[in-house]
């Protein structure tokens, strides 16, 4: 069975602004349609929400991609609730640009996908590779889904 991805603000910002800009890298981005167009790639609807603030043109991009979206559902809140009270420092309160990591988190623990973050911090109960990590929900970097899709960029 092929892998469902779940991917994070923070991969969605580093591709589009600082290592693979959709004007130097315009196959890439095909190859992201392709996972979304299949289903493949997903993610929270409060991840749109903080592209929306920080990035109009992202967002808009995004907003035509719309289906990729999942709202979060009751188990899918409740699966929220079950990580934001074991890794209180997730979202730091004042912190809401952090506000989706525990729906990324949530929505891949409880569908089984994989979740695509570039930030770092395996042994970091406050950061998304360490609480993937510490509840065996896989999770990669974008390169690392390059591999695992066996992409070809440029």
């Amino acid at each position: 069975m092929p892998t469902i991805y779940c991917i994070d603000t923070s991969a969605l910002i580093a591709a589009w602004y600082e290592r693979y800009k959709p004007k130097r890298f315009p196959k890439l981005w095909v190859q992201f349609d392709g996972l979304i167009g299949e289903g493949r790639m997903v993610s929270s609807t409060l991840v749109l929400a903080e592209c929306e603030k920080r990035s109009p043109e992202l967002y808009a991009w995004l907003r035509e991609r719309n289906h990729m979206f999942i709202a979060p559902d009751e188990s899918v809140q409740r699966n929220v609730q079950v990580v934001l009270n074991k890794y209180t420092g997730l979202a730091m309160a004042g912190k809401e640009k952090f506000a989706a990591d525990s729906f990324v988190i949530a929505t891949a623990s409880y569908h089984g996908h994989t979740v695509v973050t570039e930030e770092t911090g395996p042994n970091s109960l406050r950061k998304i590779p360490g609480v993937c990590q510490d509840m065996a929900v896989p999770y990669c970097n974008l390169m690392q889904l390059f591999d695992a899709e066996d992409w070809m960029i440029g």
